[in-house]
């Protein structure tokens, strides 16, 4: 009942308000040249309707063709496939609460810097992101049509998170027939299918309307870390010196059984460590030297966690789209869609890791012999830890939209969007700190079946958003200029956001061992107007001016301009140039969350330099961390300058050159614990309740190790992004065969950030994770009934540490053949990642990026498509 009356008032809202707008609006009369009408269209960026497909800003498009010949499973691969997607994006990574979210990173600026639209209408944020970034996992690939992204700034247009640039994602709409497709694919490397797809797309056309529908099934299994050679664990003499310290074991983790002493100056093995070993495998337990990680002399009773552990998590996901259209009164058309998508995964962590406080002197694994020792206990006997995600996401969108003949058919339109996300995680065998006290407190036997069931717990985390949106626009041309009449469009906004994270009572009381995370929630309402205008200044110089006013319930108001000039220079040559300023509001979960529990990496050079270690020879290592939110946060603000060309050198053939700056103040970020070691020692940054380190005691003056560090977000300096897209593509028809051709690149020319505890802001492109070009490149050859693809998808070389070392570039080939066979349809065999590239791992071996870089192996795939 709720949502039928929740459909029921939209609708009559929709119809009010055109209602309203259609009255209230003063008639212009602009005359047609020869009484002709030129079809115009929106593109992503400006919602002034109009001829020219290359405008002021550049807008990259990716068709549904262009998916399926470059080898994309998801809406979320062909997007981290882009060369726009600069340093990579989040997938679906094992063991996380957000195991079943992907995500697109725009210049390498962030997630929550570029926004996500469908159909042009903002796509909000997941919970389980903190309701600052779109999940693209929400969203069924039989139901795209194309992809157009954005580079330059929206916020103008938008409102803010469109800093980086825009991903516009667009629906199948008046579509006619029916179509089924099926596919599989198989990796080299793992067993059996490993990915399938079934999905119909159907249309029907009515006098006054038309519907679309589509179901999309996809899932794709998951990676184990063994299966993997690289993420399998290993010990390594590297240095050749004939033992090996564990720097140089790869997959293996401290939280085994290993114990410090009470003030954490000295570490070692357990002393039941060779009994471990010989009851569970030496490819379980190992002593391992720690001299260079934790200090001469210490040990480590290390575990083997990526025997057992996901790397990739798997996804099994269902959605259900409907979209639809139908005229309701002459130059008045209601539109809807409606779409339920619901997503499941699967990951694995290995047994829980977690901290044994406070160990008696009598504990046989406690070797110092007094109370108040610290372990880092894998707790094997419970098993191996679980994590099961649902998501489930409905999106409603109603409203109406048309023309006034009397003015000039001017085009107006009123909606209203409603979103829904509701996300469990469910996290089996975890460490229950109750039950281990319970055991210690009555003498049971940690290791008996009575003593493991009391120490087993199951962890559920329950994420919620909602988002509300009312929206109102007209578009029309009002006043003259030499060239032509000015449009104009003008348009109000009004949305409500909440997100709730909600965690379990036991993990929120920090009674569950290897498990992190607290309860947070957050809600804003946002109030905005904006407004376009289009000058045609000349027959071939146009202007575009727009800004936007945006009011925020819980943080104060902003204005986001932006000015571009398009020029036809000549008759196949476009000249464009844009400036605007953009703002991003903090994240709810930025202001609000609770403080969390994380085992984050960093590197102590503090410690290294005060005890005569060199920065080179400074190791990374794992810490104890506590994550804050910051209610104080203000926003970020940025300028964004883009210069460019859009030139069609013969018939069938074009280049476009695009520069950009973009420059961001006051950035939002969570600061690395490295970044928080190296501020407190050098007094650049003050220590508080948020931000802080705890040192072992240290000797002869010299500072003790870090154990525990405190993190949170903060406004930084700045993040400026320099670099040069460049674009080919083009199409040869012969009587051997058509052939076609687009070559897309991007540099980065610059990529200056704050690093190092705020000492000042240091160009890192080109550093690990970062690199400073990535191609994509498609041909496609077409004879007949056949066609065949090749595309190669290229990451450029990095530096491994800092601007030392040098880790190997990146080449990906896919290739694809297919047939159409007329009415029985069309067949399509593809490879992915022919030649069997292995991801780009550090001097030492490990898998260090995998936003960047996957870990599939070459793939063979099939689908077949049957449309009537």
């Amino acid at each position: 009942m709720l949502k039928h009356n929740l459909l029921a008032n939209s609708v009559r809202l929709a119809l009010i308000s055109g209602v309203a707008v259609a009255a209230f609006t003063a008639p212009v009369a602009v005359a047609a040249e020869d009484g002709a009408k030129v079809e115009r269209i929106e593109v992503t960026g400006s919602r002034i309707k109009r001829t020219d497909l290359e405008g002021a800003s550049p807008v990259t498009t990716i068709t549904t063709e262009d998916m399926k010949v470059e080898g994309n499973f998801t809406v979320a691969d062909a997007l981290r496939n882009s060369n726009l997607n600069s340093f990579g994006s989040f997938s679906e990574r094992s063991g996380s609460s957000a195991q079943s979210q992907a995500t697109i990173n725009l210049r390498g600026a962030g997630s929550n810097r570029t926004l996500v639209l469908i159909d042009g209408k903002r796509f909000p944020g997941s919970p389980t992101l903190g309701g600052s970034s779109a999940n693209l996992n929400a969203i069924p690939m039989a139901a795209v049509e194309r992809i157009e992204i954005l580079t330059d700034g929206a916020s103008s247009t938008y409102g803010s998170d469109a800093i980086a640039g825009v991903v516009n994602i667009i629906m199948k709409k008046n579509y006619q027939g029916i179509e089924f497709n099926v596919g599989a694919g198989a990796r080299e490397q793992d067993e059996g299918m490993t990915s399938k797809e079934f999905s119909v797309v159907a249309g029907y056309q009515m006098d006054k309307g038309n519907l679309t529908f589509a179901f999309d099934h996809q899932d794709r299994e998951g990676i184990r870390d063994a299966d993997r050679s690289y993420t399998a664990p290993s010990l390594n003499d590297l240095n050749g010196d004939g033992e090996i310290q564990f720097e140089e074991a790869i997959g293996w983790s401290q939280y085994g059984a290993t114990v410090s002493n009470p003030d954490r100056s000295m570490t070692q093995a357990s002393p039941l460590c060779d009994d471990l070993e010989a009851k569970y495998g030496s490819d379980k337990f190992r002593t391992i030297k720690a001299d260079n990680v934790s200090g001469p002399g210490h040990t480590y009773c290390a575990f083997a966690p990526a025997n057992v552990s996901y790397n990739k998590a798997s996804v099994d996901r269902n959605t259900v789209y409907v979209d639809s259209n139908y005229e309701v009164a002459e130059d008045v058309e209601w539109f809807g869609r409606v779409m339920f998508t619901q997503n499941s995964s699967f990951g694995r962590y290995a047994p829980p890791a977690a901290a044994w406080n406070n160990m008696s002197a009598d504990n046989p694994h406690n070797p110092y012999g007094v109370d108040g020792a610290i372990g880092s206990f894998r707790w094997v006997d419970i098993g191996n830890r679980d994590g099961n995600v649902n998501d489930y996401n409905q999106d409603y969108l109603t409203g109406l939209r048309g023309s006034i003949s009397a003015w000039n058919d001017a085009t107006w339109e009123v909606y209203y969007h409603h979103n829904i996300a509701d996300n469990k995680s469910i996290g089996e065998y975890y460490l229950s700190y109750s039950g281990l006290a319970y055991n210690e407190a009555n003498g049971i036997d940690l290791g008996s079946e009575a003593g493991v069931n009391n120490m087993k717990a199951t962890t559920l985390t329950q994420d919620r958003a909602t988002f509300k949106q009312w929206n109102a626009g007209i578009g029309f041309d009002a006043f003259s200029l030499p060239a032509g009449a000015i449009a104009h469009y003008f348009g109000m906004e009004y949305f409500d956001q909440n997100f709730t994270s909600v965690y379990d009572a036991q993990s929120e009381a920090g009674l569950v061992g290897g498990s992190a995370g607290n309860s947070a929630g957050g809600d804003r309402q946002v109030w905005a107007a904006f407004y376009e205008a289009a000058l045609p200044i000349t027959e071939t110089i146009e202007v575009n001016l727009a800004a936007r006013y945006d009011d925020y319930s819980d943080f104060g108001d902003n204005v986001a301009p932006k000015a571009s000039v398009r020029w036809q220079a000549l008759d196949n040559v476009v000249v464009r140039a844009s400036y605007s300023e953009a703002f991003r509001a903090p994240g709810l979960d930025e202001l609000n969350a609770a403080t969390t529990f994380s085992a984050e990496r960093g590197t102590d050079y503090a410690y290294c330099r005060s005890n005569g270690i060199s920065d080179t020879q400074c190791l990374e290592a794992q810490y104890d961390t506590f994550i804050s939110a910051n209610s104080g946060l203000g926003p970020e603000t940025s300028e964004y300058i883009n210069l460019g060309v859009a030139w069609d050198v013969v018939d069938n053939f074009g280049i476009k050159v695009d520069y950009f700056d973009l420059n961001i103040d006051n950035v939002i970020s969570q600061r690395s614990i490295t970044n928080v070691m190296e501020g407190i020692a050098s007094g650049s940054l003050a220590p508080d309740d948020t931000f802080y380190v705890l040192r072992a005691p240290g000797t002869g003056g010299a500072l003790g190790k870090a154990y525990e560090v405190g993190t949170g977000y903060s406004n930084g300096d700045k993040l400026q992004i320099q670099g040069i897209d460049v674009a080919l593509n083009g199409n040869l028809e012969t009587e051997f065969g058509d052939f076609s051709v687009n070559w897309t690149n991007s540099f980065i020319l610059k990529y200056d950030e704050e690093v190092e505890g705020g000492a000042g802001s240091v160009d890192t492109a080109g550093w690990n994770g970062q690199p400073d070009y990535r191609s994509v490149f498609t041909t496609v050859y077409k004879i007949g009934d056949n066609a065949f693809s090749w595309n190669m998808n290229y990451t450029s070389s990095t530096n491994e540490d800092k601007e030392e070392g040098k880790l190997d570039s990146w080449l990906i080939h896919n290739i694809s053949y297919s047939y159409d066979i007329g009415s029985y349809g069309k067949v399509l065999l593809g490879v992915n990642n022919l030649t069997n590239e292995d991801p780009v791992l550090s001097s030492s071996g490990s898998y260090d990026n995998p936003e960047l870089y996957n870990n599939y192996g070459r793939e063979y795939r099939a689908s077949y498509t049957l449309k009537f």
